[in-house]
């Protein structure tokens, strides 16, 4: 049996990953042309204007809004619905605190859908036990960049009359069935930001088809003042989500790179998963028929009926292999509801509003055990990070580790 590096033995992997610029000449050149003009602000400027444009073109919607990052952008989907205070919201037990922020703000109240164990996407049929009469919206959390069952999502909205929102931070420029996450929903949101698969440093969009939301969403993020010459008189509370020229400027450019790195990653990330399920106790994210995977990151499971290793000490091992790795931390490593301002009902201080309130009738709890499939996956997993920049060879030395480690922690006890 093959020495493990963390033991002295060899390194799987001796040459550096790839890597490439995420900006050019192109960005720079859009940048310049924003200072030369002296205008910053959007209102007054032209590049959020065109970028919105271009992003409404690629998806085939109507109306698109750039802001100031993508928390802001599901706040301001969220707020578009103008839901009043004490309305649950159904979400996946695994996602960003950006999925939940807004929901919070708008004094709503977060219910967490366990998820399906194979995709790591919210399972529908946790979905329909939480739809009650204090339903006011669910959203949809494309997890790591794989689609959710979104077109079952979407029947359950309609079969109760509730609006659905598609959080598509993670899946830029994917498809569900060969139509694009983002346009499934009533209103989506996108960010930008410096993690993302297109960036702006911040940053975020927000589109929809409907064109009674697009008013709503265009005064929701600019303090509800009309920018169409008529007298400011704000008729309900709205935050300044302004996004500015120069992040307009990047993302216009950034938008014409997408595709193709969302075909690149998907290929790279595609032959991880066949050459990971070849090997026992390894269990990479399920990818079902039918849908396109933008691998923001790939989530693996160790199958510990197998593998005689914790997640910690199998990422331990692979690192020690040149294969830069970690247990499943995305959201801090817990399901989101596990955060202490859920456990402690803390959202705003000195008060357990919006959870506990007698004139919303909420008493709502986040016990540990509420989603145990989501708990039980933050044990299991660890994530893979995938670039555009990385070649096949730098894909099949994370199989190579990644099989020699597995092959060492089953049998080292045998």
């Amino acid at each position: 049996m093959e020495k493990l590096a963390l033991f002295g033995g060899s390194k799987t992997k001796t040459t550096p990953f790839g890597v490439g610029k995420r900006f050019g000449e192109e960005e720079k050149q859009e940048v310049l042309e924003v200072l030369d003009s002296d205008i910053l602000f959007y209102v007054f400027g032209t590049k959020v204007r065109e970028m919105e444009a271009k992003m409404r073109g690629m998806y085939g919607m109507k109306h698109c809004n750039g802001c100031s990052s993508g928390t802001a952008a599901v706040h301001i989907a969220l707020g578009s619905l103008q839901l009043p205070p004490g309305k649950e919201v159904i979400t996946s037990a695994i996602t960003d605190m950006g999925t939940l922020t807004g929901i919070l703000y708008q004094c709503l109240i977060p219910r967490f859908a366990d998820i399906d164990p194979e995709t790591y996407n919210m399972d529908p049929a946790e979905v329909r036990k939480l739809v009650n009469s204090k339903t006011g919206a669910i959203v949809a959390v494309h997890h790591a960049g794989l689609p959710a069952e979104i077109e079952e999502l979407k029947s359950i909205a309609a079969e109760h009359g509730l609006p659905l929102v598609e959080d598509c931070a993670q899946a830029w420029y994917t498809h569900y069935k060969g139509q694009l996450c983002g346009t499934f929903a009533d209103i989506s949101a996108f960010s930008l930001n410096h993690f993302k698969l297109i960036t702006s440093g911040s940053g975020g969009m927000v589109l929809t088809n409907r064109d009674d939301l697009e008013e709503v969403v265009k005064l929701f993020i600019d303090k509800c003042y009309f920018r169409d010459g008529r007298k400011r008189n704000p008729y309900f509370l709205a935050p300044n989500y302004q996004m500015t020229e120069l992040q307009g400027a990047v993302a216009k450019v950034q938008l014409d790179r997408i595709a193709v790195i969302v075909r690149e990653r998907n290929e790279l990330g595609m032959r991880l998963i066949r050459g990971l399920e070849s090997i026992p106790g390894v269990i990479p994210q399920h990818v079902p028929e039918g849908r396109e995977h933008s691998f923001f990151l790939l989530v693996v499971r160790v199958d510990p009926r197998v593998i005689q290793a914790t997640v910690a000490q199998f990422c331990e091992a692979l690192d020690a292999e040149g294969i830069p790795c970690e247990p499943n931390k995305i959201t801090g490593g817990m399901a989101t509801y596990l955060y202490d301002i859920f456990r402690n009902r803390s959202a705003f201080p000195g008060s357990a509003f919006p959870f506990v309130s007698r004139d919303l009738g909420s008493d709502i709890s986040y016990p540990k055990g509420l989603c145990a499939r989501a708990e039980l996956a933050f044990e299991q997993t660890f994530n893979f990070n995938i670039s555009e920049f990385y070649s096949t060879d730098d894909i099949d030395d994370m199989i190579l580790a990644t099989e020699k480690v597995a092959h060492y922690y089953r049998v080292k006890n045998v």
